[in-house]
């Protein structure tokens, strides 16, 4: 926020010392003090390039809307405090023109928003189905696809990206299903004892339309380099794997979690048009037995963007993959489907009712254990718990040198390097961690 240094001259410099920044399709207008301070008649005209939808300013300050795009503030009282204006409108390129009369005297000029260097996100609602939220930068786009491969089981494929080389993606599942082998699939009538069971014979089973595979577990580097790596090399020919590492994520299945979850890290690069992409991936297997069957399943987050602007698209990133969530209401619905479908199926004995029970599970496990790991792995980039008084709902954000401070107005989170909310003071967030 572009900040007026204090004036401690007796009288008015000649042209008013406006100060101005545009905060996404809001503008914050200043007038310092002693413009006022000494007035028994003030009234200030703004005139917008652009259509204006709502106007605000100090309380001593009256507002009266001319035209769609011209509002006048009549002042109500003296104070010796700095004046502030709020208007918004639907463009984040808005110019003024302002009158401002003083006791009989007119200036008139341009006043030129500066946008501040904070970071702007908006809170993202999936439109299809209303199955998750998350804050994505202002002029970017987010799509969410619920993918149903099985009756008896959900995944999503996630992405967000901006008008560049800048791409935000968490996929479940990222392939078909994995059974774990064992003697009842042999002993069925369908004889699955291993391999790759084709998309055909699952649809003649009633049990989904896609294909599914039965084999032992494996790690996430493992499954990196059989499942992971041959498709991206079959899509991205120049596609180079610069590093990868067995960590050990720590499990946000619930707050007191010890468990630590092995996953695999990825560092990679590609051209495209000439430019060199860098990517990051954190990849995850989840494994769920019940009895002497079980099934096992691959996720994968990353963030991927042109070299020279990673680390800006990396700090973007973690904000929107740590506050994808789904939508409680919409996990319940759904998995009263699958298990409605669960019910009906004789397919594979007990492996419906698992597939039910566990997928959706892992919606609110993998998601924030592959996110937490992979800014936690940036440049030990430090992340902060926050309650939102409003919906008492916690919220984990990243702290980069450039972003130490974080405040909630309604759908729009602003991070800043400086303690101070120019929006709204009373911000509705509250760091507890």
């Amino acid at each position: 926020m572009l900040l007026y240094s204090p004036v401690y001259a007796q009288e008015p410099e000649p042209e008013p010392a406006f100060a101005s920044a545009q905060i996404g399709k809001r503008t914050v207008i200043y007038l310092p003090a002693n413009w006022t301070t000494s007035a028994t008649d003030a009234e200030l005209t703004l005139t917008s390039s652009v259509p204006m939808k709502k106007v605000t300013s100090s309380d001593w300050w009256n507002a009266t809307v001319v035209e769609e795009n011209k509002v006048t503030f009549r002042l109500l009282e003296n104070v010796n405090r700095s004046s502030i204006f709020l208007v918004q409108t639907n463009s984040t390129e808005a110019n003024y023109g302002y009158e401002l009369t003083l006791n009989g005297t007119k200036y008139t000029g341009k006043i030129e928003a500066q946008a501040p260097k904070d970071s702007q996100f908006a809170r993202w609602v999936d439109q299809k189905e209303n199955a998750a939220t998350a804050f994505i930068p202002e002029a970017w786009s987010a799509d969410l696809q619920i993918i149903r491969p099985y009756k008896s089981m959900t995944g999503f494929v996630f992405f967000a990206r901006d008008s560049e080389n800048t791409l935000v993606y968490v996929f479940q599942p990222f392939m078909p299903l994995h059974l774990l082998p064992n003697d009842s699939l042999c002993d069925s009538e369908q004889q699955l004892c291993s391999g790759s069971i084709s998309a055909e014979k699952v649809r003649e089973m009633s049990l989904g339309n896609a294909p599914l595979i039965i084999s032992d577990m494996k790690t996430p580097d493992q499954y990196f380099a059989s499942e992971v790596l041959p498709v991206l090399r079959k899509n991205l020919h120049l596609y180079r794997v610069e590093s990868e590492q067995m960590v050990y994520a720590l499990s946000y299945e619930n707050n007191n979690s010890t468990e630590m979850m092995p996953a695999h890290s990825v560092q990679y690069s590609f051209d495209v048009e000439g430019k060199r992409i860098e990517g990051r991936a954190m990849i995850l297997t989840r494994n769920h037995t019940a009895g002497d069957v079980g099934i096992w399943n691959g996720f994968i987050v990353g963030v991927e963007s042109s070299q020279e602007n990673f680390g800006a698209a990396m700090q973007q990133a973690a904000v929107m993959l740590l506050t994808l969530r789904f939508d409680e209401k919409w996990l319940d619905s759904e998995q009263k489907v699958l298990l409605d479908n669960a019910n009906a199926s004789d397919a594979l004995g007990a492996i419906p009712e698992l597939m039910a029970n566990s997928t959706l599970a892992d919606f609110n496990v993998i998601v924030p254990t592959a996110a937490h790991k992979m800014v936690r792995t940036y440049n030990n980039t430090v992340v902060a718990g926050y309650i939102d008084k409003d919906t008492k709902q916690e919220l984990h954000l990243p702290l980069f040198p450039d972003l130490q401070h974080w405040y909630l107005d309604g759908d729009q989170l602003v991070g800043r390097k400086v303690a101070r909310n120019p929006m709204n003071p009373a911000s509705s967030l509250e760091r507890v961690s």
